[in-house]
């Protein structure tokens, strides 16, 4: 799947560097002249990269700041249009999702620790919990605390795995 970047520029800027990255990442390119267009654009799409004209970002801070609060997961790159080359804009937006693409295999590495350790965790109270409660069963409840414990001990051994 292709990523989807955003680029807030002036149209005449813009031309060359959609062109660009279109062609050089595959990518889907929106456009937009302005932070206020782009902050409606941020409300019903979701993008991996925007890239962000310099003039436009300096003009008005606040909502600069209103941009990069609605981002969501997508990186912001500030770049300074006038003076860089398509091919350098390209390099810096292939840059950018690279390190994208990493921070989000490691943010679902650990959260998928994070998950084993409390299911492994929440499995062993169970399983010393049913067991300690066996013992102490009356005759009717035997069966139905062995069948947990044999689940939760089964459970633990596939995540072991």
């Amino acid at each position: 799947m292709s990523p989807a970047l955003l680029l807030i520029a002036p149209d005449a800027a813009a031309q060359p560097i959609v062109e660009a990255l279109r062609t050089e990442l595959n990518a889907e390119v929106e456009t937009t002249p302005s932070r206020r267009a782009a902050l409606t654009l941020l409300r019903r799409h979701d993008f991996a990269l925007i890239l962000l004209d310099e003039s436009l970002a300096s003009a008005d801070s606040a909502t600069a700041d209103l941009l990069y609060q609605s981002a969501g997961s997508a990186l912001i790159l500030e770049l300074n249009l006038a003076l860089s080359s398509a091919a350098r804009l390209v390099r810096q937006a292939r840059s950018a999702l690279a390190r994208r693409t990493q921070d989000l295999a490691s943010a679902h590495t650990a959260a998928t620790v994070l998950l084993h350790s409390e299911l492994n965790t929440t499995l062993a109270g169970i399983l010393l919990e049913s067991e300690l409660a066996l013992r102490d069963a009356a005759p009717a409840q035997a069966p139905r605390l062995l069948h947990l414990v044999q689940l939760a001990g089964n459970l633990r051994d596939r995540l072991r795995a």
